[in-house]
């Protein structure tokens, strides 16, 4: 079997751990960062009102990832305001955009998630041991310009040859198109490459379809899908032994 040389890793769920109720919290930001905004500019609208259209908004960028592309991420505020009132976005002026849009973004500072236990322990020794490392992340609601600043203030992004992220190149997992414009851009062979994950379909999935090896971060994706991974672990700090592991198999 050939050398792995590459590793690829998920963001969310395997080097951010995010608990429910931060979500929440951030969730809660948004809505009273636009409707405060749109107050000022003289547009009223209850929280429930919002929420059903940050639902909606939801509801779209799904659909959108579903069919393995994604929006940038002002298209994605433009989809939330569109969907609070018809011509609502075309009434407003762009400094009211701009304060629901950087509101949008902002809470994630203000609600964010944890580092997982041993990450930098385990970046640092897979570039001990001459692995090159990306990242592969679905963004969500936070634009990728927020998570690279964010994993430079935790030292982390050093660690990297190419952050690749959903709303940057507007693809998606478990696309191929993702995966494989990561793999490009770092000049690696899909046989020389594992993906390391949480989830189950975005992760394990997309990767295996395309014939690389894969990790699977136990414990977050609980929709027991039938794919098998590679291999398994229960925390991130063991991906290192767990790559020696693959290496003798």
């Amino acid at each position: 079997m050939a050398e792995i040389q590459v590793v690829l890793l998920d963001l969310w769920q395997t080097i951010l751990i995010d608990e429910r109720e931060w979500g929440r919290e951030r969730t809660r930001i948004r809505l009273e960062g636009a409707q405060q905004a749109l107050q000022d500019f003289g547009e009223s609208y209850t929280e429930d009102h919002l929420r059903e259209a940050y639902r909606a908004c939801y509801r779209t960028c799904r659909a959108v990832r579903e069919e393995g592309r994604d929006l940038t991420f002002k298209q994605q505020v433009e989809t939330f305001v569109g969907n609070i009132d018809n011509g609502l976005l075309e009434r407003i002026d762009r400094q009211t955009f701009a304060r629901i849009l950087n509101r949008y973004a902002d809470a994630f500072y203000d609600s964010p998630p944890a580092i997982a236990d041993g990450v930098h322990d385990m970046l640092e020794k897979l570039k001990l041991r001459d692995y090159r490392l990306g990242l592969i992340s679905n963004t969500g609601m936070t634009p990728g310009s927020l998570f690279r600043a964010f994993m430079e203030k935790v030292g982390i992004i050093e660690f990297f040859d190419q952050l690749t992220f959903s709303d940057e190149v507007m693809m998606s997992k478990p696309a191929p198109a993702i995966f494989l414009h990561t793999l490009t851009s770092m000049s690696a062979l899909i046989e020389h490459t594992a993906f390391v994950g949480d989830h189950l379909r975005n992760d394990i999935m997309g990767a295996q379809e395309l014939g690389m090896r894969t990790v699977w971060v136990e414990g977050f994706d609980t929709s027991g899908l039938d794919v098998t991974p590679t291999t398994s672990i229960e925390k991130i700090a063991d991906l290192p032994d767990a790559l020696e592991h693959l290496k003798q198999s």
